[in-house]
């Protein structure tokens, strides 16, 4: 299983966010400043805000004060969340399918493969569902 760093980022991100706001009264941040902060270049930064505000975990706001915030407490963001917004649409793992075994359960054998696979996603995902960002900061 092999997965780009967007997971650590956008958790990184939001982590950073709310350190931020907490000290400054919620004031918005810019792409700019997260980036150089956290040292991830920008157009990495930009793809993984974008997901996250997709997702409904960030705002942003355009112009002159605008940037980055929070759209809920980090204490009701979990890390599943920010996994599903940085890798939308991807299976955890991948089959192949066009395999040529021989024999009669062919079909019974990818069938194992998938089940298994399919039941350790879903055991990932608990796992992850129950890790709240607020749990990091303690």
């Amino acid at each position: 299983m092999s997965y780009s760093t967007a997971l650590s980022q956008g958790i990184s991100i939001l982590l950073y966010i709310h350190g931020i706001s907490e000290e400054n009264c919620a004031n918005f941040l810019s792409t700019k400043v997260i980036s150089e902060q956290l040292n991830i270049p920008v157009p990495t930064t930009v793809k993984v805000i974008r997901n996250l505000n997709n997702a409904k975990l960030t705002i942003a706001k355009e112009g002159a004060k605008g940037g980055i915030l929070l759209a809920r407490p980090l204490s009701e963001i979990t890390i599943l969340d920010v996994f599903l917004a940085v890798e939308p649409g991807k299976a955890l793992f991948k089959l192949h399918t066009d395999v040529t075994l021989q024999g009669k359960e062919v079909d019974e054998v990818k069938q194992k493969i998938s089940d298994s696979l399919e039941a350790a996603e879903i055991a990932m995902q608990d796992q992850l569902k129950k890790v709240r960002l607020t749990d990091l900061l303690t």
